[in-house]
């Protein structure tokens, strides 16, 4: 078992680790999704790393992150955030809460 304890590639069990895959590293800082500043070369073998994957494996679930929302603060300075499930604000301007169909009491 190449992922199970004691296996040569166990450290990235349980992690993303994207960045260590592009990079081809084993190195602890690297056992991240953070793929930021990568060059074209490490993104093209992540996208081979992600082929190889998907053939061989079948997804079992998607890692959600909090993506920082722009133009704005709580006003204690620190930036607003939402994640992929939160509910936002309908083009017509009108709020949803988190149960579907229901309007958000303002």
């Amino acid at each position: 078992m190449f992922y199970g304890p004691g296996g040569p590639y166990a450290l990235f069990a349980g992690k993303d680790a994207s960045r260590a895959l592009a990079k081809m590293s084993f190195e602890e800082q690297d056992l991240t999704g953070d793929i930021s500043g990568l060059g074209p070369f490490e993104l093209d073998a992540l996208q081979d790393w992600e082929y190889k994957f998907m053939s061989k494996y079948v997804k079992v679930g998607i890692i959600k992150k909090t993506v920082a929302v722009t133009g704005g603060d709580n006003g204690n300075g620190e930036a607003l955030g939402t994640t992929e499930g939160d509910a936002k604000p309908a083009e017509d301007g009108s709020s949803q809460n988190a149960v579907a169909g229901t309007d958000a009491e303002e």
